[in-house]
């Protein structure tokens, strides 16, 4: 039997945090000096596998993972491979932030995993570091060539936009997906972060993300999914 809310709308999708901790700080999402969960109050594999086999065996058909930053979790692998064993899941995918992925690309791939998206907020090496306040531009866009290299394609890309940062990039970055093939995700910048530094004034709405990418390249809207969280284009 499915989980189904009061909407009527059936639950397929699990997003399970491995970690709280992260390699980066970005400033829409974590606190500069932030406190981490103690270790003992992190589920293990075990646990965690067994969270996602009973919301299988409830109509669940994905897992993401996701963190923090998931590949901060030793022998994350490991963890893979024993939710691709779980009967009734048709897919297992990973969201990160992607400073690891060129070590352990192949093993993920090895492992089982189905699909990979990566966060890139910028090209630029210093907007890239503005936003991420640690790590390197670099690392990034290495992780996601040997993503490729392994077989993950095309990959997603996540991109949250911040006025006055790299809001003037949008059409960049969409001329760089087109490019590489990559499928590429504007997020608007929501009032989730650590530091408490979201406004009005460094939100950039979606119609104005969808205006520059359009003054560039011919934009068509998809229809609308049920349940459909974004605007998709052509």
């Amino acid at each position: 039997m499915a989980w189904m809310d009061a909407f009527g709308r059936t639950a397929r999708k699990l997003r399970l945090s491995v970690t709280d901790r992260c390699d980066l700080r970005c400033v829409y999402c974590m606190p500069e000096r932030p406190v981490w969960l103690p270790r003992a109050e992190v589920l293990t594999f075990e646990e965690l596998a067994r969270l996602a086999g009973v919301a299988a065996a409830q109509g669940v058909r994905q897992v993401r993972v996701t963190g923090g930053e998931p590949l901060l979790r030793k022998d994350l692998p490991r963890l893979i491979a024993q939710l691709k064993a779980l009967p009734g899941l048709d897919e297992v995918t990973l969201t990160t932030n992607g400073t690891r992925l060129a070590a352990l690309a192949g093993e993920l791939k090895d492992a089982g995993l189905d699909r990979v998206t990566v966060s890139l907020d910028s090209l630029d090496a210093a907007s890239y570091k503005a936003m991420a306040r640690a790590g390197g531009l670099g690392e990034t866009l290495a992780g996601m060539d040997a993503a490729e290299a392994a077989g993950f394609g095309p990959l997603k890309v996540n991109c949250v936009v911040m006025r006055g940062v790299n809001d003037a990039q949008v059409g960049e970055l969409a001329a760089w997906a087109r490019k590489t093939g990559r499928l590429l995700r504007f997020i608007e910048f929501m009032p989730l972060e650590g530091d408490k530094i979201w406004s009005r004034n460094l939100l950039v709405p979606a119609s104005e993300i969808a205006a520059a990418v359009a003054s560039r390249f011919p934009c068509v809207e998809r229809p609308a999914e049920p349940g459909a969280t974004a605007l998709r284009y052509d």
